[in-house]
């Protein structure tokens, strides 16, 4: 039943459809449309997806610097993909491009796989992973209350076992030597991901990294806030703050950076600068 279907926005609110999904009256599974005509299947008792629902709208700014970076036949790598809303969201836009999903959480892996379903003329590969710098398997815990912060297993938490992926292996079995834009959203694994990318970053063969840094995920594994970022500069990379509500609060002045698909504002800044306590998504730019 999809009865959302039939009542006005104002009754569009998150108790009332955990409510008529839990009556029955409404399916949990659906497809939703957001950013003007990008769809995905999501899970309404998320509330984080369910939240995009309601607003019909994930994260803008990310997809102006995305488009920006990624030409028309590039590879983008979605590093922690969850529902896919990077992915998906840039599919009307970049419908030529390669997409290489991973996702360490199984609940996600059948809803990616039938948004994937929904764009079949586009080329998706879907990996269910921990990305990781060894081989083996991972402890992987379900968040029982939103799929975005499940996250790999602490010592005192339950989890399953997922199977490791090295990135540098990846690239090699699926001969890919050029990746456009990555974006990396781990919950703070981000530093195990970068050191099994080690030879591919080093030889600065992504060209561009869109990296989420949270102090209480990177704090979770022993990492200081900045470990991630120190690493991408010593591959080279340069960092820039590249959301306009964070200029303020330091990195160096305000610049504008033109690519093939546009023009973005950035401020640079160094990684032994940057806060213990401040949580954004940096970019990092190759500088070959």
């Amino acid at each position: 039943m999809q009865l959302l279907n039939w009542l006005p926005k104002l009754l569009l609110r998150h108790k009332f459809i955990d409510l008529l999904c839990k009556l029955g009256l409404q399916e949990r599974i659906i497809k939703i449309n957001y950013n003007n005509g990008s769809m995905t299947i999501i899970d309404l008792s998320d509330p984080e997806p369910r939240n995009i629902f309601i607003k019909g709208e994930f994260e803008p700014h990310f997809f102006e610097i995305a488009n920006a970076l990624i030409p028309q036949t590039g590879t983008f790598f979605d590093l922690g993909a969850n529902v896919g809303f990077c992915s998906f969201g840039l599919a009307s836009s970049r419908p030529k491009i390669r997409f290489h999903l991973f996702e360490a959480n199984p609940r996600m892996i059948s809803l990616l796989n039938q948004s994937i379903d929904l764009h079949k003329s586009h080329s998706f590969s879907l990996q269910q992973s921990c990305i990781s710098d060894r081989k083996g398997y991972t402890r992987f815990h379900l968040s029982s209350k939103q799929s975005g912060q499940s996250h790999v297993a602490t010592i005192s938490e339950q989890g399953i076992d997922v199977p490791n992926l090295l990135l540098d292996k990846y690239c090699e079995d699926h001969k890919i030597k050029h990746i456009d834009f990555a974006k990396i959203d781990l919950e703070g694994q981000e530093v195990p991901a970068l050191n099994g990318w080690r030879t591919t970053l080093s030889q600065q063969n992504i060209k561009a990294l869109y990296i989420e840094i949270i102090p209480e995920n990177q704090a979770r594994y022993g990492y200081e806030t900045n470990s991630s970022l120190l690493l991408l500069e010593s591959f080279g990379y340069k960092l820039f703050l590249c959301k306009p509500e964070d200029f303020q609060d330091f990195g160096n002045e305000v610049e504008a950076l033109t690519f093939v698909g546009g023009t973005i504002s950035v401020s640079r800044f160094s990684a032994e600068d940057y806060p213990q306590s401040f949580a954004t998504d940096v970019l990092a730019i190759a500088t070959k």
